[in-house]
């Protein structure tokens, strides 16, 4: 797991995160408007053979990534990387809202 802020983000004229990422290309993402709560993959084990990023860009929460919890709020780049087991979990009074790429290999 990598922590980031968006002014954090160092990017090229195509990439977001080339000094973390490189020339990899997104393949897949959206965004998420979190239920107050609610917790993303309640499944014990959640986790990709890729890398996944989340840019949170309102409310609170806390990403659980390989059983150790971090608090995440508005403006938090988090990068997960390929093989950790993530989850996330919204605030019940500030709800997250996040948007999510997963990467190409």
């Amino acid at each position: 797991m990598k922590r980031l802020t968006i002014t954090d983000l160092k990017h090229s004229d195509s990439r977001l995160m080339p000094a973390l990422l490189g020339g990899r290309k997104i393949t897949g993402g959206g965004v998420y408007v979190f239920k107050p709560g609610e917790t993303a993959h309640p499944e014990p084990r959640h986790a990709h053979d890729v890398h996944e990023v989340f840019i949170f860009v309102q409310g609170r929460g806390v990403i659980p990534i390989d059983g150790t919890d971090h608090p995440v709020k508005t403006g938090d780049v988090i990068l997960v990387e390929a093989g950790e087991d993530h989850h996330t979990r919204s605030s019940d009074d500030d709800p997250l809202v996040a948007a999510w790429y997963l990467m190409e290999k």
